[in-house]
């Protein structure tokens, strides 16, 4: 859902919007993160080996793994869901890096001047095209 709203204000041009979903979404990460963390750490209760679901999960009665793969099962369609919506706004954000890169660079291009240009004193100023040593007295 935030991924959703984060797309949305993508679309919008809205910056700070985006922002601070993006604080949301990574803050909810970490949480994901110590949860699968405390989750390796139950399964290791149950059996030292186990690292994942499927390596417990036939401890469990036929109901509770019944119940069990159809969660599981829930929870990585939504996680491959957000995966694909994750992709999207990356695209969108990065196509408008490309772009605001691109347009910076057009005008840093139109600001240097390409032939000869005159000086505070009226004259044309002498650039020299390569790196120079000065020599001179204080």
């Amino acid at each position: 859902m935030l991924q959703q709203e984060e797309f949305t204000h993508l679309r919008e041009l809205d910056p700070t919007k985006v922002a601070g979903l993006e604080f949301s979404i990574h803050e909810l990460m970490r949480q994901l993160a110590v949860e699968r963390t405390e989750l390796r750490a139950i399964y290791a209760a149950i059996s030292p080996a186990a690292k994942r679901l499927a390596d417990v999960i036939h401890t469990f009665s036929e109901d509770q793994r019944m119940r069990a793969q159809a969660l599981y099962e829930a929870m990585d369609r939504r996680e491959q869901a957000c995966a694909r919506q994750a992709e999207q706004n990356f695209k969108m954000a990065l196509g408008f890096y490309d772009q605001s890169r691109a347009c910076v660079e057009f005008i840093q291009k139109q600001l240097v001047p390409t032939k000869d240009v005159y000086t505070a004193a009226g004259r044309y100023a002498r650039a020299s095209a390569a790196p120079a040593l000065l020599s001179g007295r204080m």
